[in-house]
């Protein structure tokens, strides 16, 4: 039986083209590329969605709140490891929160992982922390302050991974987000992250 996983973020991994703002094709996306680095043994669920949050629910789309949107798919899947790539959207400036505000949304979402498996066995967690997001192109003013939180967030990301005994990478450390946008990942970034992660998998795994 294959091993599921599951990689469950915002656009970043849904695959949005920073230069064409239509989505990368298969080959490029990093759940795909992570796909062909494991091999036949596992299964990749791709569940990347522009606009996921952890904390606020998008007007006029409140299922992309990763809080609420999270159980179908872990209703639908026996997973062996769940990737969580989540925390850009939640520095948009009209959300006025704090890194510690977003960590805590983080903590939530992994409460919820915890209580739906109570009682079983828990799949591995993986938790990215996101790009550096700058203030450029298209999107300057709907990141605005984002640049002073970026540090602060991956920290917090990095103490709720210690608490709950999740495995933790900061992408800021191998990735770049595109100039056109500061918001997101070009081709070779998609690359790098599927890197990353495939050997996480395969540690997870051991």
């Amino acid at each position: 039986m294959k091993k599921s996983i599951l990689c469950f973020g915002d656009s970043n991994t849904w695959g949005l083209n920073p230069a064409t703002g239509k989505r990368f094709e298969e080959k490029v996306r990093w759940p795909s590329v992570l796909a062909e680095m494991l091999g036949d043994q596992f299964a990749i669920i791709e569940a990347g969605q522009p606009n996921r949050t952890l904390v606020n629910n998008p007007p006029f789309n409140g299922d992309l709140s990763g809080v609420s949107y999270l159980k179908p798919l872990l209703e639908a899947h026996s997973l062996t490891a769940i990737v969580i790539a989540l925390g850009t959207n939640d520095l948009k400036k009209r959300f006025k929160l704090t890194p510690e505000q977003i960590g805590n949304g983080l903590a939530n979402l992994i409460d919820g992982i915890e209580g739906f498996y109570e009682g079983y066995k828990q799949p591995k967690l993986i938790i990215l922390s996101p790009p550096y997001v700058s203030c450029v192109g298209q999107y300057k003013h709907v990141y605005e302050g984002a640049p002073s939180k970026n540090l602060a967030l991956s920290k917090e990301f990095e103490n709720v991974a210690c608490i709950k005994n999740a495995n933790f990478y900061d992408l800021q450390k191998i990735v770049s987000v595109s100039p056109i946008d500061g918001v997101h990942i070009e081709a070779n970034s998609h690359a790098k992250i599927a890197g990353l992660v495939c050997n996480l998998i395969n540690e997870v795994d051991a």
